[in-house]
């Protein structure tokens, strides 16, 4: 292999790792399906529209995680996830900026992402 073809397999290889997961919409019914792997949470970012509800519909995947439950900023409830099970939680995004949600050990971390009309 000559150097400009590793060069080139370097830089493909330094892009894929750095890429960052896309922010995935909710579905026209308002609903972001979020699956809990070994992972975490999947996808971690969703976007919406300021003020407007949502429901976070969360499906553990992964028995062995810390993520048997989930934490959503400023909601005083702690939604345990069973496994296989899907769990709603509704939402409303803030007017700008984000809305977090974590495992209780704060290992596995999300938001929703407020996006422009």
């Amino acid at each position: 292999m000559t150097s400009t073809h590793m060069r080139i397999a370097l830089i493909a290889l330094l892009l894929a790792v750095s890429c960052k997961q896309q922010a995935q919409k909710p579905s026209a019914s308002g609903v972001a399906e979020i699956t809990v792997t070994d992972k975490g949470f999947e996808p971690d970012r969703i976007q919406a529209a300021a003020g407007q509800p949502l429901t976070l519909r969360f499906t553990r995947k992964a028995a062995q995680t810390c993520a048997d439950a989930v934490e959503v900023q400023n909601d005083p409830v702690r939604h345990m996830l069973p496994l296989n099970v899907p769990v709603d939680v509704k939402v409303t995004p803030p007017a700008s900026g984000q809305l977090a949600f974590a495992c209780p050990m704060n290992m596995y971390r999300g938001a929703i992402v407020v996006v422009a009309q």
